[in-house]
């Protein structure tokens, strides 16, 4: 079969922003779901290839894959489809659901499983459901030009935590304000929209949030959503924080958080967004969307267990992935742990250490990071050291300064 595959289209919306693909081997399966789906305007391939041969960058598009890709080569197909196609999602049709072929299906990427034998219906609500997601992440990717703003995308950097009390603000807060003091320009969004903290460690009075961020979403206007931002006035970074009210959080869903960072990141070098201490469908959505994950722990059992089940959701979810990194705080703490105890229990090695520091709560407590109040200090030469790692990743910046930290990691599969 051709690279530009064979059409069954009955109707075709000249409205709808995305499009459907059935790629399977058999003819007889490429016909039957063709013509189930064509009013959707589907296209049928037989290889995954041809598909992506016709595929634009940024394009969306729903994939319905035959049985024949859940098997270990199927999966590392879709894996790079995921990777390298962010806005097409597969749809893995299954002889049968098996628990463990679902658990491998959605580690690839897939973004949602049907049978062979599901009727018409089943298989529009699939493909309506992932057309939604593949539309959003396209809008997401696609780059937006107009007067003063650049082609440049700002790089996300969500820092996350599963457990309460870990250091995870406190890292937030003093990575986003050393990138600042190098020149980049950061934003530093508190996405803990209910018990919030980064306007307290910035020693800064929230005028707005992101309850007045989400309002703004409406009209796209970036000159508004700018005007929203709190300035930290010994570096210039900006600040969205949190909800005063814990329960206008329920106001903010996953798709006008996205919304609201894609904006940030089209005038900022940096969009740096501190998550809450557990997993919801806002989380779930800005660690798949960042570009990079850093994960906080400390040296106590509680923080490390939870860490791990933490990570093997996320491995489960396929979220993240390479983009983590570790950053254990506390790192010299004496409390009978070592650290290559720790880092075998994760399986992972950790990326960056932030040693305990009478600094640290003594610059929390005056509303300074202690990045900016005490550089030279343990803790503020090694956040500097994070922040020296993300300023070399800047986007279009070519002069961008040597990382100092490199990752000493990566997984460690059983």
């Amino acid at each position: 079969m051709s690279s530009e595959g064979t059409s069954y289209s009955l109707t075709q919306t000249a409205a709808r922003k995305w499009r459907v693909a059935v790629v399977a081997a058999e003819h007889r399966e490429r016909t039957k779901w063709s013509i189930e789906l064509a009013s959707f305007g589907t296209t049928a391939y037989d290889t995954l290839d041809a598909l992506l041969d016709t595929v634009d960058e940024h394009e969306p598009v729903v994939v319905l894959l035959s049985p024949d890709y859940a098997t270990e080569g199927g999966f590392r197909q879709i894996q790079r489809m995921s990777r390298s196609h962010p806005a097409v999602g597969a749809i893995l049709c299954l002889d049968a659901l098996v628990i463990e072929t679902l658990q491998n299906a959605l580690r690839c990427g897939v973004k949602d499983v049907t049978t062979v034998d599901a009727d018409e219906a089943t298989l529009r609500q699939c493909v309506e459901r992932v057309a939604e997601t593949v539309a959003e992440v396209a809008r997401a990717s696609t780059p937006v030009v107009s007067a003063g703003i650049s082609e440049t995308r700002g790089r996300v950097i969500v820092a996350f935590s599963t457990k309460g009390g870990v250091g995870k603000s406190m890292v937030a807060t003093n990575l986003s304000t050393g990138l600042a003091m190098r020149g980049r320009k950061t934003v530093v969004v508190d996405c803990d929209l209910q018990f919030g903290d980064v306007a307290v460690l910035l020693g800064i009075p929230p005028q707005h949030t992101t309850i007045d961020a989400a309002g703004a979403i409406e009209h796209a206007d970036l000159d508004l959503m700018e005007s929203l931002l709190s300035v930290h006035p010994q570096t210039d970074l900006r600040v969205l924080p949190a909800p005063i009210e814990p329960s206008a959080a329920d106001a903010i869903t996953p798709e006008v958080m996205i919304k609201i960072v894609e904006l940030l990141r089209q005038r900022h070098d940096f969009v740096v967004v501190d998550m809450p201490p557990h997993f919801d469908d806002v989380v779930l959505a800005l660690l798949d969307y960042a570009d990079d994950v850093v994960l906080v722990a400390s040296m106590d059992i509680p923080s490390i267990k939870n860490l791990k089940v933490g990570m093997q959701t996320l491995d489960l979810l396929a979220l993240a992935g390479d983009k983590l990194k570790l950053v254990l705080n506390r790192a010299n703490a004496k409390v009978n742990l070592e650290l290559a105890d720790v880092e075998r229990a994760l399986g992972m090695a950790t990326d960056f250490r932030v040693p305990s520091d009478i600094c640290v709560p003594q610059a929390v407590n005056r509303g300074i990071p202690v990045i900016l109040d005490r550089p030279k200090s343990n803790a503020g030469m090694a956040l500097g050291i994070i922040a020296d790692y993300f300023a070399g990743t800047a986007p279009g910046d070519e002069a961008a300064p040597a990382v100092t930290a490199t990752p000493k990691r990566r997984w460690r599969r059983d």
